[in-house]
């Protein structure tokens, strides 16, 4: 009977059993789910995101409702006391991860994203005393004052993120939006500024309009593999030139899809649509499917062949550049 190919990786100081990593996604909300993915051999999971506004709007409302008519009937304070606060906000999501941490032994990485550093920072220290193993920032914002440059959203991210890794032991990632001027660039800062890993895209849902209604409205689409080749160039461009760890995230649905992101320098590949197309145990179906490659080409383990198509070892490193782009139009009538 054939043994399955070792699988395991190294991902932000960690070694994990599997470089496929269930990204960040609602799935993350029920505990028998949580235990399912690490079931399915999952190398770790990326818990749904901490978000400053929802923990402010939670809290708000919270103390709204505790002191509606307090103001007419002075008793009912002692009825609703003031540390019940405590459970609202960011407590609830933090008592949320102890409950996950306490179920399962793979590695578990928080994800954070906030507005302001001191915010950063306070709720990274809280996420780490939960027991994670990481930390994933989710550097996600519409930057749409004009009048804002973007060197200064760039060093508001630099400086948030030294500010964390400054405060917190645990390993640090970001993941990113695709639309920095120089992704190389921010990538080597976040790098200079302490980040251990980067998640190369952030995929944001963007709204649409109901032209019945003539409103706004919100629409969630699943990623299609043809989203991966812009993770894809960037990882394969960086891997190696930066002391990073790289994460794929976006449209990776496929055990080729998993295999070419290895083969471009990635450490892991992020999935989430694929899941809820297919269940949770399209892990294990990519995990079969790896070890299948694995074999078939003859790597014994992911060591073998990560980075080998990246453009630090291959022939022709503009190869990820403009010349293919040109070669491409000039192939089409």
């Amino acid at each position: 009977m054939m043994t399955m190919a070792n699988l395991s990786t190294k991902y932000l100081g960690m070694t994990l059993k599997s470089p496929v990593v269930v990204g960040a996604c609602s799935l993350s909300k029920r505990v028998d789910t949580i235990r399912e993915i690490e079931a399915a051999g999952a190398g770790a999971l990326v818990i749904k995101s901490l978000f400053q506004e929802q923990i402010e709007l939670e809290a708000q409302a919270f103390e709204d409702a505790l002191n509606t008519g307090a103001d007419h009937f002075a008793e009912s304070l002692r009825y609703f006391p003031t540390q019940a606060l405590k459970y609202s906000g960011a407590q609830e999501h933090l008592m949320w991860v102890r409950e996950a941490r306490k179920a399962v032994q793979m590695p578990l990485i928080a994800s954070l994203s906030a507005t302001d550093k001191d915010k950063w920072v306070e709720y990274a220290k809280q996420l780490q005393d939960t027991g994670v193993n990481a930390l994933e920032l989710n550097a996600y914002s519409v930057e749409a004052d004009p009048d804002t440059l973007s060197s200064d959203i760039e060093h508001r991210l630099f400086d948030t993120v030294c500010a964390i890794t400054s405060n917190i032991k645990i390993p640090v990632a970001v993941k990113l939006a695709p639309f920095y001027t120089s992704v190389a660039s921010v990538c080597k800062a976040l790098a200079e500024a302490g980040a251990d890993g980067i998640t190369l895209f952030n995929r944001f849902y963007q709204p649409d309009i109901d032209v019945e209604h003539e409103c706004l409205r919100i629409t969630m689409d699943y990623s299609s593999p043809a989203e991966t080749r812009l993770p894809l160039r960037w990882i394969a461009l960086l891997s190696g030139d930066l002391d990073v760890d790289f994460a794929a995230s976006t449209g990776i649905h496929t055990v080729e899809d998993v295999a070419r992101h290895l083969l471009a320098g990635a450490a892991v590949t992020q999935i989430v649509s694929a899941l809820y197309v297919n269940s949770v145990q399209h892990v294990a179906a990519l995990n079969r499917g790896l070890s299948d490659w694995m074999d078939r080409k003859g790597y014994a383990t992911v060591g073998d062949f990560r980075g080998k198509v990246s453009r630090r070892r291959i022939d022709d490193p503009h190869a990820f550049e403009r010349a293919q782009y040109i070669k491409l139009l000039l192939g089409h009538d």
